[in-house]
């Protein structure tokens, strides 16, 4: 049968229909599709920001800047608080470390005893502090060995002599030193007591008497500055102007020397003693509006005018009164007999020969307290300087006098006064 015609006898074209097939249509296994032109990444934002204003990015950047200055800040504040914390820690720190070096310096606070020390020859300063320290002889090896370098040079170490040593745990470093220094030589020990009230020449007479050292020496070292190191004498202005520096500084006790101590230890115990028992009194002093210097002053009038303990408020209420409204009543000077002959007492205490100058403190003479202490109060006269009787008519008392067996007698004016002279038998 004929292909182009169909069953039923008819003849169909196909005409011009033509279907165009690529072979690589044909191929089986994967297409590669062309690759599509890659977009540009669109930026992220929140869903809260998408698509910010140039106005809004500008605000937004500003509150971004802001918000760094204030941690800025806050860090800088943080870093300055850190900073302050340190720097008073340290300070704190070696404030303390300074003043446990000072107390020990002036033995102060070390328990009273007695230990014993082995001293070899050819020491150093250093191992000498340490064998110190080691006894309890003291408690800070390391100022111990500054003070020593500094006060004692390489000769002078050789004159440390080998040996053993009893020593007292209450010696301040240049006891310590002036002993180990003297030789482990057998020295008769003397008992000393000096009065409350002791005079500088007084002292003197009885450590001289006692063969610790002579007067000359002691009133010598007492008017020197070798001692503007101690408590209370580095706070005193015008030394120059007073007759004995020390004078009011010798603080009146018992105490045990050496026959031949050595000068400077000599007036050291003194002053160490007083700054133990007069360091106390620090915040009452600093309240009082005096200086320590006055404080001693006006005890030490206090000390020579009261006829005992309990007169002490009464007199320094006179004496305060005075200072304080006297001028009010035409009363300009304190008017004290003790003050009259110092150095000396009493009139009778002066030498028909060879008598040193007095009047310089007279209170009938000068206004105000005197330039320096007329004596070496105890703790009481002091204590009463810092508290006087302000009770009742001792708050206006301006006057006083004493009978022959200390009976006290005390007037707010001159009437009175004149009066109570006479009960007193003084006129």
């Amino acid at each position: 049968m004929n292909q182009g015609q169909n069953p039923g006898g008819e003849n169909r074209g196909t005409g011009n229909f033509k279907l165009n097939i690529d072979e690589r249509d044909l191929a089986t296994g994967t297409v590669d599709l062309p690759e599509r032109r890659s977009q540009p990444p669109r930026p992220e934002y929140s869903a809260n920001k998408a698509y910010l204003t140039e106005k809004e990015r500008r605000a937004e950047k500003k509150a971004h800047k802001k918000r760094d200055k204030l941690k800025a800040r806050k860090n800088r504040r943080v870093f300055a608080l850190v900073w302050v914390c340190m720097v008073l820690l340290v300070s704190f720190t070696l404030a303390s470390y300074l003043i446990q070096g000072s107390n020990d310096f002036f033995a102060a606070n070390r328990t009273e005893g007695t230990t014993e020390v082995t001293i070899p020859e050819n020491l150093t300063s250093k191992q000498l502090a340490q064998i110190l320290y080691e006894a309890g002889a003291i408690k800070k090896p390391e100022f111990f060995n500054l003070y020593c370098s500094i006060t004692v040079d390489e000769e002078e170490m050789e004159w440390f002599q080998p040996g053993v040593y009893q020593l007292e745990t209450n010696m301040d470093y240049q006891d310590i030193i002036s002993t180990l220094q003297g030789g482990n030589e057998t020295k008769e020990v003397v008992t000393v007591t000096f009065p409350e009230g002791t005079t500088a020449l007084e002292a003197a007479a009885l450590l001289e008497e006692n063969e610790v050292c002579s007067a000359e020496d002691f009133l010598t070292a007492i008017d020197s500055d070798d001692f503007d190191d101690y408590y209370g004498i580095d706070q005193i202005t015008n030394g120059s102007s007073k007759y004995y520096k020390l004078e009011g500084y010798l603080f009146p006790d018992t105490y045990d020397f050496y026959k031949g101590e050595e000068i400077g230890s000599v007036v050291g115990k003194l002053l160490t003693n007083f700054k133990n028992r007069v360091s106390d009194l620090e915040d009452k002093i600093a309240a009082s509006d005096m200086t320590l210097d006055e404080v001693i002053i006006m005890a030490s009038i206090i000390q020579r005018e009261a006829a005992n303990v309990n007169d002490m408020g009464d007199v320094s209420a006179v004496l305060h009164n005075r200072l304080d409204f006297g001028g009010e009543y035409g009363i300009y000077r304190l008017e004290c007999d003790s003050t009259t002959y110092y150095p000396y007492k009493r009139a009778e205490d002066v030498p028909e020969t060879g008598a040193l100058s007095y009047g310089d403190y007279d209170t009938y003479q000068i206004q105000g307290l005197p330039a320096g202490a007329i004596c070496n109060p105890g703790l009481d006269a002091i204590e009463a300087a810092l508290e006087p009787n302000t009770e009742g008519d001792a708050a206006s008392y301006l006057y006083f006098c004493h009978a022959a067996d200390g009976t006290a007698y005390y007037a707010t004016n001159a009437e009175d006064h004149e009066y109570n002279k006479q009960l007193a038998g003084l006129t």
